[in-house]
């Protein structure tokens, strides 16, 4: 997916015990009712037409976790190898 989306923590994260994990999730919803393209010279979104109707919830949880509290503090999590689609039978999209 471009451009990635990348994500770090910080700060007190709830862990009771040790052994306690944390999964990150990543979910993609519509804010409007438009299609955009992204603009590489611009480094922008631009609008690009009437979107589709939204497709069902689909959830994409990153493949190196679950962490634990300290793991999850120490590294940037990225989703670069994410792939979006609109096609509901693709089980290799967001899911």
């Amino acid at each position: 997916m471009f451009p990635t989306v990348r994500c770090s923590f910080s700060g007190p994260l709830r862990q009771v015990t040790p052994a306690d994990r944390y999964v990150v999730l990543l979910d993609v919803v519509p804010v409007d009712n438009r299609r955009y393209r992204y603009a590489y010279h611009r480094s922008a979104w631009l609008v690009a037409g009437k979107a589709d109707p939204p497709p069902p919830a689909r959830l994409y949880a990153h493949p190196d976790t679950p962490l634990g509290a300290d793991a999850l503090r120490k590294q940037v999590i990225s989703f670069e190898k994410v792939k979006l689609t609109n096609n509901e039978m693709d089980k290799n999209g967001q899911h």
